[in-house]
């Protein structure tokens, strides 16, 4: 006796369909800073708006800064960086190349005795 063939829980093949969409970045920027200077001159900013600024915002980082103060900002960081690792480093060479140490520590002994 033989068993005929049931599909019992069978599929047949998924197939993968990709709809490819139209994008268009400068119209998407276009809209995006058309929007914004509405939502400015109004006052009332959307949930959505906000999303897309921080988005821009992630997107841009590190190549422009929004505004010259932040530009100046961010230099005068980096100087400041610099200067405080010039002197931390003049420290450690005075400290492990000279024997600066020796003399300081001489003259505390001398303060206090």
């Amino acid at each position: 006796m033989q068993l005929s063939r049931v599909k019992m829980g069978r599929r047949g093949n998924k197939r993968f369909q990709y709809r490819p969409r139209y994008y268009d970045e400068q119209r998407e920027d276009l809209e995006g800073r058309i929007e914004r200077i509405t939502s400015e001159v109004t006052g009332k900013y959307s949930a959505e708006g906000s999303k897309r600024r921080l988005k821009t915002a992630f997107k841009n980082r590190g190549h422009q800064p929004l505004d010259p103060t932040a530009q100046q900002q961010r230099l005068v960081s980096r100087v400041r960086v610099l200067l405080i690792a010039a002197i931390l480093g003049s420290l450690a060479y005075l400290a492990f190349y000279t024997n600066t140490l020796d003399v300081i520590f001489e003259g505390f002994k001398k303060v206090s005795t």
